[in-house]
């Protein structure tokens, strides 16, 4: 066996649902993760479904992750069925909440992953050509996020926008007054219809298979039903576990057979349509999918209601399917039927006719043409096995899986496949079909256990027996098999089977007998010690090494680490009154929320509006903050009266101070009767903030820095961008050269002001044979400026970067001041707290960044700073040096190298 040491201890692919929880499994195992997406942020399918209607069929209180119970505490949904805008919401605040963004590696599509039998490591090939490589592979690809390929040979002709559905472009679509044809009349069609009907000057459906289309019944869930979900979310999951597709909805104990009388029958049938989608599928009779009497009964009654709602007789039976329900997933959606009875939309039924598209728009084969602005293609996915077949993955002996699943699908439990050592299959073909989330969490959970059993036992490699393998599958096809279903979906091109791509197999993809009867599967294996399963000793095989990302021990060519900037001591102010460094934070921020709070409340009793200028955005972050649990839990911390208040400000120093001087302003600097300047300028209160206890450690940590890279690299230039009133530049001249002593060949001090250098010269006099003064806009290009290009060794830029309106320009701009292997030294604050949007959002400066979708703030966190830095020309965060520990942090140092091409790095 290779003594080969991996790139990480575990690779993922994909970052949504499922790839976000296993990231968080595995950092709880304390191993190495990377994890590559294609897309450009968290998501999966729901970063790339972006269409117009998106949203879930599942209900917000199951369509999430429970593995930890702050999760459903810190995060309140709006509506029974999250739009797509809030579900990605929900799992990039899950990614930054855990510090999970830091091992997802984006706009990273992958093309292979290979087992070597002789190093026991899988390879991941990215199709830029990124190589990685690690011990634990886990395909989190999902099972729709792989679109159908359109089959329209004149599609390059026409002249209008086409849009595919499930790759929607970020930029906004304008519909108005535009005739918008949309193909494909499944969940997604479905959606992208009843959005645009309202929209467009002319929608033409083109149909070639009607749906069974179920009322969502959506609506907006108020304080008290989310309180409500909170309380029960134990016992709601207990249900959405035995329910056979996931959904908390309790089997009903009926069917109608034994219920008989057809009054009744159509009383049951009523209740469930007014309750909406998997309530009418799974909570009227139980019978509805199993047998054929059933069946027709719950389809009758559903081509009663769709004839009952569309105007049109020829329309209505055009929508009504004849095939059974279920044969089909039957979509939901609010209004889908009424929309055709709308003047603007026509239904086009392609059933019988073969359609293709010409320079002005969609002419069927018989001729008749429909003219059009706009395509949307809504036409599905490669379900199932999709995803991972795109991908050229290759197990023991160079065996190929896609070539293995044409001959039969196969996998034990829809987690493991013999002949794949190490590969944990997340969310994949043989998932039990229905609400994925429920199911997630059971295979989540017990793949972390395996892997920990293997780590705690020095386990190199796992792999199921085949007889194991095919048992599972025999299994998961006999209960399809099974059902009366199963030839009716076949015959209706049912992405269950996969029979919707044209030449694909038809193999059945899911299991439909729920998460209830696959997890005793798995949890055998934990009780027999994973009796199913071989392991191979570690031997000599390694692990990756430990911390995520791996810090370099040298930047600059000097060595430096993390732990060497926080373990220096500085005087602190907190130390005077007895507190902890953290606990004077937590004082800080918590009367700072009582300000809030007041302000917030005197605005909406007064019916008070914001100047309209930069400070709406203020007003609407206080007013997050206001009526946030986070919020509320710091207000309940602040002392209860005026004199404790008080008594407690007096003792936070400089914080204490601003609190004090602006807390009480907030109102007048919001309705525009003061200025926020005219106070935190008072006094040099804004120069003295970067040198309080909140200020002052980040600030501390690059003088300690370049400390040690001046006393061993002579003559080295150094550049501040936003120099300002001169707090981190007084550190660093306080810390490198006590007596005006010569440490670097120049220093040259800059603002987008040069109203600040006055107070510089005359603060700093010890060191003007150091400085240089030079006005400098980091927005504009440098040499236009009359600076040199590729001049300096080091650039310093504290708490200013994130003041500019395009981070990706500005930093571009810094990188050409720089030295091939310079040194970027950046400051920023990492997380909104309430002191720093009381001290600095009342600001214009502060809201540069609106335009660029930084609304709330403009701040980074470290993981997005390494993404930008890594797409400017940068290596990323070499080093990342905070200000506090675990949760408390809100500032750091971070360090990061010019590469020698002003390319972007891997991007």
């Amino acid at each position: 066996m290779s003594n080969i040491t991996p790139d990480y201890d575990a690779i993922v692919i994909g970052a949504g649902f499922s790839g976000v929880r296993s990231l968080w499994e595995l950092d709880r195992l304390g191993l190495t993760a990377r994890c590559f997406d294609a897309g450009s942020d968290v998501g999966g399918t729901w970063w790339w479904n972006r269409y117009p209607g998106c949203r879930t069929d599942g209900e917000a209180w199951v369509y999430a992750l429970k593995f930890l119970p702050e999760l459903l505490e810190e995060w309140d949904f709006t509506e029974r069925y999250p739009t797509q805008e809030e579900i990605q919401w929900y799992l990039s605040r899950i990614v930054d909440r855990y510090d999970l963004r830091k091992n997802i590696q984006f706009d990273s599509e992958v093309k292979s992953a290979h087992y070597s039998d002789c190093d026991n490591l899988w390879t991941i090939t990215t199709m830029n050509g990124g190589v990685a490589t690690s011990r634990y592979f886990l395909p989190a690809t999902g099972i729709t996020s792989i679109p159908k390929e359109p089959s329209f040979p004149g599609l390059k002709s026409f002249k209008g926008e086409v849009y595919q559905a499930s790759t929607w472009p970020e930029h906004e679509v304008d519909f108005q007054n535009k005739r918008i044809g949309v193909i494909g009349t499944g969940s997604t069609g479905i959606q992208v219809i009843t959005k645009l009907a309202p929209i467009a000057e002319k929608l033409t459906v083109f149909q070639r298979t009607p749906n069974y289309v179920l009322p969502a019944q959506n609506y907006p869930l108020d304080k008290q039903k989310m309180q409500d979900v909170k309380k029960n979310f134990a016992a709601t999951w207990e249900i959405a576990k035995v329910n056979l597709a996931g959904h908390a909805v309790k089997h009903s104990g009926r069917t109608v057979t034994s219920v008989g009388d057809p009054k009744e029958i159509q009383r049951v049938f009523e209740t469930g349509w007014s309750r909406g989608c998997y309530d009418f599928q799974l909570g009227t009779f139980d019978d509805s999918f199993m047998h054929p009497d059933a069946n027709a009964a719950t389809a009758d009654f559903i081509r009663g209601k769709i004839r009952s709602i569309v105007r049109d007789p020829d329309t209505a039976e055009l929508l009504c399917p004849t095939y059974p329900f279920g044969a089909r997933r039957p979509p939901c959606a609010d209004g889908y039927y009424e929309t055709f009875n709308r003047m603007n939309v026509q239904l086009v039924d392609i059933s019988k006719k073969e359609i293709d598209v010409y320079e002005n728009g969609i002419k069927t084969a018989s001729g008749v043409e429909y003219e059009l602005d706009m395509i949307i293609l809504a036409m599905g996915f490669d379900s199932g096995t999709g995803a991972m077949n795109k991908i050229d993955i290759r197990g023991s002996k160079n065996q190929s899986l896609r070539e293995s699943w044409m001959q039969r699908l196969e996998t034990f439990a829809g987690v493991l496949v013999h002949g794949y050592p190490n590969m944990f299959i997340v969310c994949g073909p043989h998932l039990p079909a229905g609400n994925q989330p429920v199911s997630l969490e059971a295979f989540a959970s017990w793949i972390g256990k395996t892997i920990e059993h293997m780590e705690s036992n020095g386990l190199a490699k796992i792999d199921v027996s085949k007889e194991s393998m095919n048992a599972w599958t025999t299994h998961v096809e006999e209960v399809w098999a099974g059902s009366f279903l199963a030839k009716h979906a076949h015959e209706q091109g049912s992405w269950f089977v996969g029979t919707n791509i044209p030449g694909k197999p038809s193999r059945i993809m899911f299991y439909f007998g729920g998460i209830v009867n696959l997890e005793p599967w798995l949890i055998k294996e934990l009780e027999t010690q994973w009796s199913s399963m071989s392991f191979t000793p570690l031997e000599g095989a390694k692990n990756a090494s430990r911390g995520v990302p791996k810090q370099m021990n040298t930047v600059g060519g000097v060595h430096v680490t993390p732990e060497m900037l926080e373990s220096v001591q500085i005087p602190l102010e907190a130390d005077k009154v007895g507190m902890t460094v953290a606990g004077k934070s937590n004082f800080v921020n918590a009367t700072t929320a009582v300000y809030i709070e007041r302000a917030v409340k005197e605005m909406r009793r007064r019916g008070l509006s914001p100047k309209q200028d930069y400070r709406v955005h203020w007003w609407k972050v206080m007013q997050d903050f206001v009526d946030s649990e986070e919020g509320q839990r710091l207000v309940q911390e602040a002392p209860s009266t005026a004199e404790g208040l008080e008594d407690l400000i007096s003792k936070l120093g400089i914080e204490g101070e601003v609190i004090a001087r602006m807390g009480p302003e907030i109102v007048n600097i919001l309705t525009g009767k003061t200025h926020a300047l005219a106070h935190i300028m008072r006094g040099d209160l804004l120069f003295r903030v970067y040198l309080s206890d909140e200020g002052r450690r980040a600030n501390r940590y690059v003088a300690e820095y370049v400390k040690i890279l001046t006393s061993q690299r002579k003559g080295i230039r150094i550049l501040e961008i936003g120099a300002g009133t001169g707090g981190t530049t007084s550190e660093v001249l306080g810390l490198c050269s006590p007596n005006g002593e010569a440490f670097c060949a120049e220093y040259m001090y800059t603002d987008l002001s040069p109203g600040f250098f006055n107070t510089g010269k005359t603060t700093m006099k010890k060191w003007e044979h150091l400085l240089k003064f030079k006005v400098l806009n980091i927005e504009d290009a440098p040499a236009r400026q009359g600076f040199e290009e590729h001049a300096y060794d080091l650039i310093i830029a504290a708490n200013v970067i994130h003041a500019t309106a395009r981070l990706t320009e500005t930093l571009s701009n810094v990188r050409k001041l720089l030295k091939p292997g310079g040194v970027f030294g950046l400051v920023e604050l990492t997380r909104l707290t309430p002191f720093y949007n009381l001290t600095f959002g009342p600001l214009s400066g502060w809201w540069a960044g609106v335009d660029e979708g930084r609304i709330e703030s403009p701040l980074r966190s470290p993981e997005q700073w390494n993404e930008l830095l890594k797409q400017t020309g940068f290596s990323g965060v070499d080093l990342a040096a905070y200000d506090l520990p675990g949760p408390h942090r809100h500032s750091c140092l971070l360090l990061s190298t010019a590469l020698a091409s002003e390319t972007t790095n891997g991007h």
